[in-house]
């Protein structure tokens, strides 16, 4: 029963937007970009990024695991997963981090966001 309880509890914080659950900052961005699935191109504007992903809004209707690639300055077209997707925004996870100095760098290049959103 215990272990039934602490799953419950889990799921509740996972649910709590008030906790930031993620494994790395974001930074907020403001920089239209492309990615590209299946041969693909499809506009995005990035809203905010970390060295492990990064949240868009897409034109594209994208699927929880759909790989794809994205472009950033820098380390040009980097490969990626979606982790979720709801009203046209979408959270990808990259699937190797960027390392600490080269994003710096893409950071340096990229505007930053004035406002949340």
């Amino acid at each position: 029963m215990s272990s039934v309880l602490a799953s419950l509890a889990h799921v509740a914080k996972s649910r709590d937007p008030s906790i930031d659950q993620r494994r790395a900052p974001r930074v907020l961005v403001d920089m239209v970009s492309h990615i590209l699935i299946g041969g693909q191109s499809h506009g995005v504007r990035i809203i905010n990024i970390s060295p492990l992903g990064l949240m868009c809004r897409a034109e594209a209707e994208l699927m929880v695991g759909q790989r794809l690639s994205v472009w950033l300055p820098i380390v040009k077209d980097v490969r990626a997963e979606v982790r979720w997707a709801e009203d046209n925004r979408v959270g990808v996870e990259f699937l190797q981090p960027v390392e600490a100095q080269i994003y710096e760098a893409m950071l340096s290049l990229i505007p930053p966001r004035q406002t949340a959103w």
